[in-house]
């Protein structure tokens, strides 16, 4: 996957971080047939798991805010200390008011359509390629 060419935001790796199993497979199903690598935890412990098991670059982590051992804000905070530039999408079925101010830039509420997801990911991800390709210049 290093050195992949990235085409139209397709083949970026995505990490879901959710506990419920069938909102966890409808993201990895969407994300998947959108073109990206997924990986997958059920909570914000198991996040940080396959965070540092996988030694290649994670461009958006999708977290879920309230999760069984370590919510998502938690597991955010200290995966944005190990990966800085990681981008992060927040999702829950409680109000936006949940989020932490600092981590309020990106928000999704469940329940959502797999149109939603997809058009809030591929903003995201265009977003940092564009400031990527910012700082190269």
């Amino acid at each position: 996957m290093a050195g992949a060419l990235y085409r139209n935001g397709r083949n970026r790796t995505i990490l879901i971080v959710e506990d419920e199993a069938v909102i966890r497979d409808v993201l990895h199903i969407v994300l998947k047939r959108m073109g990206h690598v997924v990986l997958e935890a059920r909570d914000g412990e198991e996040g940080l798991t396959v965070s540092r098991n996988f030694n290649e670059r994670i461009d958006l982590v999708i977290s879920d805010i309230r999760m069984p051992r370590m919510d998502g804000p938690t597991m955010v905070r200290h995966l944005q200390a190990e990966r800085p530039n990681v981008e992060v999408l927040l999702i829950s079925g409680y109000s936006a008011e949940t989020v932490p101010n600092d981590l309020m830039k990106d928000f999704l509420h469940k329940p959502f359509l797999p149109a939603a997801i997809e058009q809030k990911v591929q903003e995201m991800l265009s977003r940092e390629k564009a400031i990527s390709m910012v700082k190269k210049t």
